[in-house]
């Protein structure tokens, strides 16, 4: 909103939006936007502003004892003429609150809403910017084959992908048995002999299984990859039968 407006009738222009002020003042006001640029630009951005309000305020009153509780806070000392006067001002001023404290009130939360969500997305657009613009280079590929020499079908790959700073293992597989009840297929990375778990998956009715597993830094060692069949998801180690492996 254009700051500090010099016009006279700058600060006419709230109760004018708001339908405040006699005829005689609004009359003289609507003639005043007519060669005032200024008053004009400043009453858009205000209308912009209203509507931006998506539901009726009304009028509440501040209740009495609200109110002598804060002018005694105000005024502790002595009633006197001139404290009687201003202690009328400014309950006056409280009358007025209900509408420009809650307008100003909406106007602020709106704005630090969709300033954060701005923020946040411009954050997130920059992330996924950098990761996709970055190219993307298979370090190595594993063949996967099936536990039993003669099962020519159970077989699979998995591509070690590296984009940017992040590494992910994906693994397409064909040819296992559909699982029962909890079961599900788990793959293992192998280092010096130590099993850690890169996941579980299940299968469709052909058989096809599909994993992506984004590896840690503690899981960049690794020598092999074992695929075993497990009673359910929630193992840290090896129980079921070994089905596939490097």
């Amino acid at each position: 909103m254009s700051t500090l407006n010099s016009c006279s009738f700058s600060d006419e222009l709230v109760s004018y939006l708001i339908g405040e002020g006699s005829i005689e003042e609004r009359n003289v006001m609507k003639k005043h936007l007519l060669t005032c640029s200024s008053c004009r630009k400043d009453l858009e951005e205000l209308q912009e502003a209203w509507n931006l309000i998506p539901y009726k305020l009304d009028d509440v009153d501040v209740p009495s004892d609200l109110k002598e509780e804060v002018m005694s806070n105000i005024f502790p000392v002595e009633k006197s003429p001139a404290h009687t006067a201003n202690s009328k001002n400014s309950m006056k001023w409280l009358n007025k609150f209900n509408l420009y404290g809650w307008t100003a009130a909406v106007l602020f939360l709106a704005f630090v809403g969709v300033s954060w969500s701005h923020i946040v997305t411009s954050n997130q657009l920059k992330e996924v910017t950098k990761q996709t613009q970055a190219p993307t280079k298979v370090l190595q590929v594993f063949a996967l084959k099936s536990g039993t020499p003669s099962n020519q079908e159970t077989q699979g790959k998995a591509w070690l992908y590296q984009q940017g700073d992040k590494k992910q293992l994906v693994f397409q597989l064909q040819g296992l048995a559909d699982t029962k009840g909890t079961e599900a297929y788990q793959v293992w990375l192998i280092h010096e002999g130590k099993r850690r778990s890169a996941g579980v998956f299940h299968v469709d009715e052909q058989g096809n299984g599909v994993l992506t597993y984004e590896l840690r830094e503690k899981d960049e060692s690794f020598e092999a990859i074992g695929i075993s069949l497990e009673p359910d998801a929630n193992g840290t180690q090896p129980r079921g039968q070994k089905v596939l492996g490097t």
